[in-house]
């Protein structure tokens, strides 16, 4: 329950360190594209009886049983660049309409640290002066800042304790991964947020599962099976006849191209049924007309937990993007992001109002900095704040 209550405020507030928000859903999540917790908030749930389990294994991201499937169908039409003058620069351009479901897996990351260091610091400086401070909690944390490398050594054997890495997807953003017991301890990270803000080197702090991966994974039709087991095609068929009457089981061979058509297995731009000559035959259950996707998926679901088998579902390389939860260092008044409030968040406010070029303020500082809730950063904050330090001495 711990880790599902820590799973769902990541998508009730979360925010993208890769970018902005984009304004549509239909594109929002296209392979390694942006998106915010509020887009998985409009998607549909998914149960996959443990198919997809082996995307978060292995990785330092999550484990079996701690992630979530979503899908959501997208329908949009877009203006496309057909052909190109390469003398005059012209361009002709078509409408196409795009429709279809995308399917993503989001894996909280119970075991990971993630900060961003404050815009201006040299970088390699910046970078020793975490790791002194992360030596404070892990005296053998290994650093892979300038060694980039897996996280473990097959799936599940641990390299160390802890590794600081740098994070691929976000400038100035660092994490520390940690494969030991001692991952999800508040008195770990609250030390490392307290020591990194009072040294002036982070604008961000995320805990422990404060932190997600999302993950499109690509597929054909999602109740196609490849292999040849034998006899078991018979049961699987019996089993769907029993459980599935609506719908049709199949086998589909190089010669039945209509069949090879109705479950996307044709390829019209040269007239051919489109799957391997090494592929005696593709075994298929056609839902009837009108179901839809996550209605479809279910019988997938059903299929793997059933019997082990699955479609050909694969992960590109590049299809995966960070979201975030709550930055720990958002707290009203904390302006200089130290972890404390008092006179030199007051002053610094005073410094920024006065467009003072050498008061260094970071985004979350500035919000911070709005004492009074208002919106906006006046004098009223700096009073507001000043009778906020009164009340903590």
């Amino acid at each position: 329950m711990k880790k599902l209550k820590r799973f769902a405020a990541i998508l009730t507030s979360a925010v993208l360190l890769s970018g902005a928000v984009p304004a549509g859903q239909a594109n929002a999540l296209y392979w390694w594209g942006t998106a915010d917790g509020s887009e998985f908030q409009d998607m549909t749930l998914l149960d996959d009886k443990g198919m997809f389990s082996w995307i978060p294994y292995g990785e330092g991201i999550g484990s079996p049983d701690n992630y979530q499937v979503y899908t959501y169908h997208y329908s949009f039409d877009r203006e496309d660049v057909i052909e190109t003058n390469t003398e005059t620069g012209e361009t002709k351009t078509e409408m196409h309409h795009y429709e279809g479901d995308r399917v993503f897996v989001v894996c909280p990351r119970e075991n990971s640290i993630q900060f961003t260091v404050r815009e201006g610091l040299d970088t390699a400086e910046a970078e020793d002066k975490m790791l002194t401070i992360l030596q404070k909690y892990y005296p053998d944390i290994q650093d892979k800042v300038h060694h980039p490398g897996n996280y473990r050594v097959g799936s599940d054997q641990p390299v160390n304790e802890a590794t600081f890495v740098k994070t691929g997807w976000n400038d100035g953003g660092y994490q520390v991964v940690d494969l030991s017991e001692t991952a999800g301890s508040a008195e770990i990270a609250d030390g490392i947020k307290r020591d990194l803000a009072a040294a002036g080197l982070i604008s961000a702090f995320y805990t422990w599962g404060q932190t997600a991966r999302y993950q499109q994974v690509t597929h054909d039709n999602i109740t196609a099976y490849h292999w040849s087991n034998g006899n078991e095609w018979e049961a699987v068929e019996a089993w769907v006849n029993t459980n599935h009457p609506e719908c049709e089981f199949v086998r589909v061979t190089k010669n039945d191209t209509e069949l090879a058509k109705k479950i996307g297995y044709y390829d019209y731009l040269n007239d051919r049924v489109s799957f391997s000559d090494q592929i005696e035959a593709i075994y298929a259950v056609i839902p009837p007309d009108g179901t839809t996707f996550p209605e479809h998926f279910a019988i997938a679901a059903e299929l793997y937990a059933q019997f082990g088998i699955c479609e050909g579902w694969f992960v590109p390389e590049t299809a995966y993007a960070p979201m975030t939860g709550q930055n720990a260092l958002a707290a009203a008044g904390d302006v200089n992001l130290d972890c404390a409030i008092d006179v030199s968040d007051a002053v610094l406010t005073a410094r920024y109002l006065a467009e003072d070029k050498a008061a260094k303020i970071t985004d979350q500082g500035l919000q911070n900095a709005d004492a009074d809730g208002d919106g906006s950063v006046t004098t009223d904050d700096i009073t507001a704040l000043l009778k906020q330090i009164a009340r903590i001495e």
